[in-house]
């Protein structure tokens, strides 16, 4: 359990490193954070971590996409969230 809950920070830190405009430090941390996921998908410990992964990666796409100049672009509210699996 351990690796979920380091996979997780690991993600949320990623997106402190992106509102704090450090383009390495958020892409760096939000790989790591999905590779320590990926083996706990879909669901684990109540939480949905194949939505996480999806939405994580999603983000970091975006992220690479934007680069280090516009990743102010993208607007942190519309960043992943934990959920509960149903």
């Amino acid at each position: 359990m351990r690796h979920l809950y380091h996979g997780i920070l690991q993600v949320g830190v990623g997106f402190h490193h992106w509102r704090r405009g450090n383009f390495h430090g958020a892409s760096v941390l939000l790989e790591e954070g999905l590779e320590r996921l990926r083996p706990f998908a879909p669901s684990c410990q109540t939480i949905d971590v194949a939505a996480l992964i999806a939405d994580a990666t999603a983000a970091r796409e975006k992220l690479l996409a934007l680069g280090p100049e516009r990743m102010s672009e993208f607007d942190l509210a519309n960043a992943p969230r934990v959920r509960f699996a149903r």
